[in-house]
């Protein structure tokens, strides 16, 4: 047993963060708003990433909604981005899933 503390202690904190890694956090389940008229179909589970965009003049705390190759889908709705921006300026990591056509599953990685 003891045996068994030391090399716990011996490993890299990091090494045991690792292991113990929360899942991600579904934080929103929404919609796709000014959705760009153009943009290729959506494919339920597809990855999606979120952007934040500081001088879109409609919506200062806009969050665009982009294709993992950086095509922009849209926004999320303004009420949403909101409090999303504010995570994301502070260096939050988010992800985020099709879940429908023009639906979207928003998560936290903490």
């Amino acid at each position: 047993m003891m045996l068994g503390l030391a090399l716990t202690a011996a490993l890299p904190s990091a090494a045991l963060a690792s292991r113990v890694r929360p899942a991600p956090l579904e934080v929103l389940d929404t919609y796709l708003a000014n959705p760009v008229p153009d943009s290729r179909a959506q494919v339920e589970g597809q990855p999606l990433r979120l952007r934040r965009v500081h001088d879109w003049q409609f919506d200062p705390a806009a969050v665009a909604v982009e294709t993992e190759e950086g095509q922009r889908l849209g926004y999320l709705p303004p009420r949403q981005a909101e409090v999303l921006s504010r995570l994301l300026d502070h260096g939050a990591r988010t992800s985020a899933r099709v879940t429908a056509p023009g639906r979207i599953q928003v998560l936290l990685h903490l």
